[in-house]
């Protein structure tokens, strides 16, 4: 088979031919004589389909003299425009490229030619010279973050051993890259590449740097900002552009590290070329010095019509928008006790009555569906467990807190659930109270061991969605946080003071605010002003809390991490996966699967003030959030497209809950009133051995619940007293069912665990069970439901 029948046969396959061809980018600028500009030339189907063609493509130069083609790149000769012309499969482009100052090559720079090669092959990454103490005695900054320093330990330090100005191809910079001399990083450069040839003509220029002069990379810009990859192997090459501290731009292509964030999906080569692999999508990263960007990668295998789908609101359009994107079908609709189930666990931790169970299945009404949201969002049990679930981010334990502290906080947090306090005020409450910590319970957010250093990283991680821990120590080697923001970030938190409290209670500590006290770095001594994430530094007043400062920048409707951090957090407590994940680690090089979507909910949150139960509505009105748990043919690989409901386990607290509504016998728990639930137990320090089997969360340190199966947990649910005393409790629901009619009980069992009643089949089965045990067959019926998936998961 010759190239072009293979072609057409690839053309029929898709069903398109192709419309047109575009050369990439359009009319570029090259300044300098040997600039260079990487071009693609892409082929538009009539299907919507984009394929790159560069390497089949013949491209040329009208005017090879102003500017040549070679090795996909235009190169700069002389001073004038050219034609750029590209063909392929009878289609035709062309752009033009424009070159001046071409009289001699532009100089050389540390920061726009010799950094990015650093960083490119990885020398100033985390695992070499990066590293915290370099490797071998020779330390650069982690991704080039300080260029001075840089230049500093390349030229001057070990008597300035690592480049030879007399005799350039002797460099110690050089020679170990090349392997000339043996270097623990293998052989990184050939000594007739560009990369090799720009850092010995900067050496023979005397490798100088001049850091007030010289512009730095600010941006990065990758084109396209998206794709979508159609068939195995397809491939489609990207373009990056940096943008400098002058306002000039340049492509970077070649001068940039390519990296994939899932390489099974989208593999990448050092020329930015994307190969597709398997279906789905990812994400695949640039980095330069001190900066990095990402574009979204999704990868068709195999073309399936997606059927359009009638959205219920706003988040249907951009969810349904993607899955026609990767073309994944979606999941049907769940029935209403799959509903009723999934929305009472999700909103108020605990599995329907079976008297509700048969109320909702008999309700004829339209909008049953919202009217039982708006009901669960009223019930006590709404703020049970969301003060829960923020017990947990808030380190609410007596390990921190001393004895009553957790129970004055969880009652607080309770409170604010109840009233459904707006999420800007309940972040301001928490940063800004002062007093004492029974008076003024939302003190607590300030553990009296944390510093400031402490709090910085988790109001950043809880609040904002962004992790900096790593910049505690060094800049941040994923994203483009410094050892500078960290400090400025802590510097918010420096005025924040203890004082025991004056009466008979208990370890009471007083929170209050030393107006005149500075944050100084505790190894540095160096003193640092307030500043905001990505904001310059702040000047406060003598006699101003920097808290308010904080709080006022962090629920400002302008603030970019505060809506988003938390309409993610809520998403993935509905929906089982952030649309960024893990959710506190928002980051350029961990795009969200779905940004449209996660930009309109923020919006439409901050346009309600605030408020979760409005969006908690939003989240469980969609049509996204109402699709069954049993994936489309075609869709089973789907695992962050949302085409279908994404089953997880229960948590501790939802499964012994739900065990003790289920059986009619309440847990019981040292110390506390009977019939407490495992949901308002209000530290993790009371004895409970279920809890501490799934899991329960020590709240000691700030993330989210991993939730992994274990053998002990299959153990516990299979042969551990927890359910086997409950089922056979004297007062639990079992034994005041004697003497009703097997198949009235069976039908009861199924309504208070799976909240269904049982099909024909489960029914027949589970009363030859009875006929053939008695009542010891009712109580295996019960066994095998409370340990079935059905009951251990929320789907």
């Amino acid at each position: 088979m010759t190239r072009w029948t293979g072609l057409l046969l690839a053309g029929a396959l898709w069903g398109a031919a192709p419309a047109r061809i575009e050369i990439s980018p359009e009319n570029p600028l090259l300044f300098g004589k040997g600039s260079r500009q990487a071009l693609r030339v892409t082929a538009h189907f009539g299907d919507g389909r984009v394929e790159d063609v560069t390497e089949k493509a013949t491209v040329a130069s009208r005017k090879p003299a102003v500017a040549s083609v070679a090795d996909g790149a235009i190169i700069a000769q002389s001073d004038g425009g050219a034609e750029i012309a590209a063909s392929w499969n009878g289609l035709a482009a062309s752009t033009t490229a424009l070159v001046q100052w071409a009289g001699a090559a532009l100089p050389l720079t540390f920061h726009g030619d010799v950094l990015p090669v650093l960083t490119k092959y990885g020398c100033n990454g985390g695992s070499c010279h990066g590293a915290l103490n370099g490797q071998v005695g020779f330390k650069l900054s982690l991704f080039g973050y300080e260029p001075t320093l840089d230049h500093e330990a390349i030229v001057r330090k070990n008597d300035g051993r690592r480049v030879n100005l007399k005799e350039p191809a002797q460099s110690l910079l050089l020679r170990k890259p090349t392997f000339a001399v043996k270097h623990g990083g293998g052989k990184l450069l050939a000594p007739d590449g560009d990369d090799y040839r720009t850092l010995l003509r900067w050496i023979a220029e005397g490798a100088r740097m001049d850091a007030a002069r010289e512009p730095r990379m600010t941006a990065l810009r990758i084109a396209p900002g998206s794709a979508v990859l159609v068939g195995a192997e397809a491939q489609r090459g990207m373009l990056v552009t940096a943008r400098f501290s002058d306002g000039s731009e340049r492509d970077v292509t070649r001068l940039v590290k390519f990296q994939s964030n899932d390489e099974s999906i989208a593999k990448v080569n050092a020329m930015g070329v994307v190969t597709a692999g398997r279906a789905g999508e990812t994400a695949v990263v640039v980095r330069g010095p001190g900066l990095a960007a990402a574009a979204k990668i999704g990868v068709v295998t195999k073309r399936r019509a997606v059927p359009q789908v009638a959205g219920f609101n706003f988040v249907d359009q951009h969810v349904f928008a993607k899955l026609r994107q990767l073309e994944i079908p979606a999941a049907g609709l769940c029935d209403d006790a799959t509903f009723l189930r999934r929305a009472s666990l999700d909103i108020a931790g605990l599995i329907p009555a079976a008297d509700e169970v048969r109320a909702f299945l008999a309700d004829n009404r339209p909008d049953k569906r919202a009217r039982k949201v708006d009901e669960l969002l009223m019930r006590p049990e709404y703020a049970d467990f969301w003060s829960l679930y923020w017990g947990d981010h808030l380190s609410n334990t007596k390990q921190l807190l001393y004895n009553k502290g957790p129970y004055t906080f969880t009652q607080w947090l309770n409170e604010s659930f109840r009233k459904n306090m707006p999420y800007d005020v309940f972040a301001r409450e928490l940063l800004t109270s002062s007093g004492g910590m029974f008076d003024a319970p939302a003190t607590s957010y300030y553990p009296l061991m944390k510093k400031e250093l402490d709090m910085a990283a988790v109001t950043s991680q809880l609040f904002l969605g962004i992790s900096i821990e790593c910049a505690r120590c060094h800049n941040h080697p994923l994203e483009k946080w410094t050892q500078g923001d960290f400090s400025g970030m802590a510097a918010f938190f420096s005025q924040v003071r203890y004082k025991n409290g004056t009466g008979p209670r208990n370890n009471e500590r007083v929170l209050y605010v030393d107006f005149a006290r500075q944050f100084s770095h505790p190894d540095t001594k160096q003193v640092f002003q307030p500043k905001p994430l990505g904001d310059p530094v702040l000047a406060p007043g003598n006699e101003t809390d920097r808290r308010e400062l904080l709080a006022d920048w962090m629920t400002s409707p302008g603030n970019p991490f505060f809506a988003r951090a938390i309409v993610n957090r809520m998403w993935r407590n509905f929906m089982g996966r952030g649309l960024v994940e893990p959710v506190d680690d928002f980051r350029e090089t961990n795009p969200p699967s779905n940004a449209p979507l996660l930009d309109a909910l923020a919006k439409d949150f901050i346009a309600h003030r605030f408020d979760l139960h409005h969006l908690i509505r939003v989240i469980t009105a969609s049509r996204a959030y109402q699709l069954s748990g049993t994936p489309a043919p075609g869709s089973e690989g789907d695992t962050m497209a949302y085409s279908r409901y994404f089953a997880r386990r229960l948590s501790a607290e939802q499964l012994l809950d739900s065990i003790a509504q289920a059986t009619g016998v309440p847990e019981e728990y040292r110390s506390l009133y009977p019939g407490t639930r495992a949901s308002q137990l209000p530290e993790p320090e009371i004895e409970s051995y279920f809890l501490e089997v799934f899991d329960r969360p020590s709240r000691q340190i700030v993330c989210e619940r991993k939730q992994p199966p274990t053998l002990n947990q299959a153990l516990h649910l299979i042969s551990g007293d927890t359910i086997q005393k409950k089922i056979t409790n004297s007062g639990g629901f079992l034994a005041k069912a004697k003497g009703r009619p097997a198949g009235d009980v069976i039908d009861e069992l199924y309504l208070r665990t799976v909240s269904r009643p049982p099909d024909a089949g489960e029914r027949r089965l589970a009363l030859e069970q009875a006929e053939k045990r008695g009542h010891r067959g009712l109580e295996d019926v019960f066994w095998a439901l409370l340990n079935s998936r059905e009951f251990i998961y929320n789907h």
